[in-house]
């Protein structure tokens, strides 16, 4: 039997809808990163490994779930899950959060990418329009488009991350030093308690993503297959969030306001421009692109799954998931327009906490009771 290579397996390519997800919407431009970990100091670098732990967890039990009992839609899914009396009220409690989430996150995207290209000339709908045209157009074939897609373009996200950390180490003007000796920047919440219940709430508002990866679930085989998905996406995640984080930190005392989203809207841009690279910019901007469509084309692909059956009357399939792409994606495009500084302290915050109890607390007992029998 022909040995199938680890970089064509099916569980690497949903991984990389769970990467795709988180790393777009704000996570590419550093914004995450200062809000949520580095503001806190040198303790802040290692809780990603914890916040991810929380998101990995609600990932495996919901995404094996849906796998095992052919409900890569949440609706069916409470509805097999919670039963039909309880579940139906369920399912539009996910709805509010699937649509205050692609309002969130994927307005992160396009506000983060829109930074990004308003600095070459791009208008923020320039910006905006494309995505949205491309995103459907990865969605029109469904689930194993969209994964295999998102491999691909995770490669070569994986690559400039570590690409952009080992330049800014030994081609950067960077005071590590300093950093770990200066005390925290958020200076009224320095200690580790406010390290971890901020490390928790990042993992809840990420756990959102799960609906992505359930609706490529289809193309897992086996619950080791679900498993390896889901530890390949926990140590790839965490190595950029830690690349990330470990690069910024490293500049905290020498770019002024690094960690004020309403001074540095993009925070690896400022680092970048220390670093004198034109092309390693350039570079930045593509990973900012791929970033984006892999975070809007998991959403638009959950969306396409969800409200596939509402949209029936449009007989042809692709015009379907072409239509609902573009509705959804106009979404975040509207959410785009709070600008980035709410969405990240108020929008993420809020869809942290409505995630919760909706989802964090029942995927790790109801969801996973119900898999244990």
């Amino acid at each position: 039997m022909k040995k199938t290579s680890i970089f064509a397996t099916t569980y690497l390519g949903v991984a990389a809808v769970w990467l795709g997800g988180h790393f777009g919407p704000g996570f590419a431009t550093g914004a995450f990163s200062v809000t949520y970990y580095v503001k806190y100091g040198w303790i802040g670098l290692v809780m990603p490994l914890l916040a991810m732990l929380v998101t990995g967890g609600v990932m495996f039990y919901m995404t094996e779930y849906a796998r095992s009992h052919g409900t890569t839609s949440y609706k069916p899914f409470v509805l097999s899950c919670y039963g039909e009396t309880v579940g139906k009220w369920v399912a539009i409690l996910y709805d509010i959060l699937f649509l205050a989430t692609v309002m969130c996150a994927g307005g992160l995207a396009f506000s983060g990418e829109a930074n990004v290209l308003m600095n070459f000339g791009f208008s923020y709908w320039g910006a905006a329009i494309p995505t949205i045209i491309i995103s459907a157009l990865l969605c029109l074939y469904g689930s194993r488009l969209v994964s295999r897609a998102s491999k691909y373009m995770m490669y070569a996200i994986v690559a400039v991350v570590l690409l952009i950390t080992l330049l800014s180490f030994t081609r950067g003007q960077y005071d590590l030093g300093a950093a770990v000796a200066a005390a925290p920047v958020n200076t009224q919440e320095p200690n580790l308690l406010h390290a971890i219940l901020s490390a928790l709430l990042y993992g809840c508002f990420q756990s959102t993503i799960c609906f992505n990866v359930m609706s490529v679930a289809d193309l897992l085989e086996s619950r080791a297959e679900t498993r390896k998905a889901i530890i390949a996406g926990y140590i790839i995640t965490v190595i950029l969030m830690i690349a990330i984080a470990l690069t910024l930190f490293s500049y905290v005392t020498i770019i002024p306001d690094l960690c004020n989203p309403g001074v540095v809207a993009v925070p690896i841009m400022a680092v970048l421009g220390r670093l004198g690279m034109p092309w390693l910019t350039w570079l930045f901007v593509i990973l900012m692109t791929l970033a984006v469509l892999t975070s809007a084309a998991g959403l638009a692909n959950a969306g396409c799954v969800r409200f596939n059956s509402l949209f029936s009357f449009i007989k042809n399939m692709q015009l379907r998931r072409t239509v609902i792409t573009c509705l959804l994606l106009g979404v975040a495009a509207l959410g785009a327009s709070f600008g980035m500084k709410a969405l990240l302290q108020q929008g993420t915050s809020i869809v942290g906490y409505i995630g919760i109890p909706a989802l964090v607390l029942p995927a790790f007992t109801i969801v996973r009771a119900r898999l244990s029998k």
